[in-house]
């Protein structure tokens, strides 16, 4: 997979992460996980940040992301990432070209796919497990 981050640049990248994110906190499911960020304009940094380095950037703040201990914490589960991928589908649909989009998209997935497993493995406790594939 290759690298896109300075295909999207990182100005787009901010915009549609800071985009979606907006859509997040204004949605009937994933507004509840996400209500426990005391401080958005911190997180959305945060996010784009790790947009930017897992799209293929350089690093440049030093924070470390512990992507499944974050998750478990707030309670996300796999039914909550079949919403976050369709509505993240979407925003990066309206925000980027195709190519653009469908390869963001493929890496979203791929995270997303490692968080699923991790659920089904059994390393992030305490969360109920249902095949996302099961989902209409």
């Amino acid at each position: 997979m290759r690298d896109i981050a300075n295909d999207i640049g990182r100005e787009r990248i901010a915009q549609t992460v800071t985009a979606f994110y907006a859509q997040v906190r204004q949605h009937p499911t994933l507004s509840i996980p996400f209500a426990r960020v005391d401080d958005w304009p911190h997180h959305l940094e945060v996010l784009i940040q790790f947009w930017w380095v897992s799209l293929g950037g350089e690093r440049y703040l030093g924070y470390d992301y512990q992507v499944p201990a974050k998750h478990a914490a707030a309670g996300f589960t796999p039914e909550l990432l079949v919403d976050w991928l369709a509505l993240f589908k979407q925003t990066l649909e309206s925000h980027l070209p195709a190519d653009l989009a469908a390869a963001w998209y493929a890496r979203a997935e791929r995270i997303g796919n490692s968080l699923r497993m991790l659920h089904e493995d059994g390393h992030m406790p305490g969360l109920q497990i249902e095949q996302a594939s099961d989902k209409p």
